[in-house]
């Protein structure tokens, strides 16, 4: 815990960026820990993990809620590869 609160403090100290700089470090740094994801061998530890990630970005926002849950949805009943489909 005492890494991530460093972290979160070095995150507030920066500058404000335009939103198009802001959006292409969340990409990259989820591109990042899911490629940290994969690396790890224990199933467990991945879906534990995915799991707490998913529970920190949502947090209590019913729109990210209701988003996340119509994605996993689509990809559970496969309805993402049907080109004509529309969520």
């Amino acid at each position: 815990m005492e890494f991530e609160d460093e972290y979160v403090d070095v995150i507030e100290e920066e500058e404000p960026a335009e939103d198009d700089v802001k959006l292409a470090e969340v990409y990259r740094l989820a591109i990042r820990l899911i490629r940290l994801l994969d690396s790890v061998k224990s199933q467990e530890l991945k879906e534990g993990a995915s799991l707490m990630l998913i529970r920190e970005i949502l947090g209590d926002d019913p729109v990210l809620m209701g988003l996340a849950s119509k994605m996993i949805q689509d990809l559970s009943y496969g309805l993402v590869e049907d080109e004509n489909y529309v969520s």
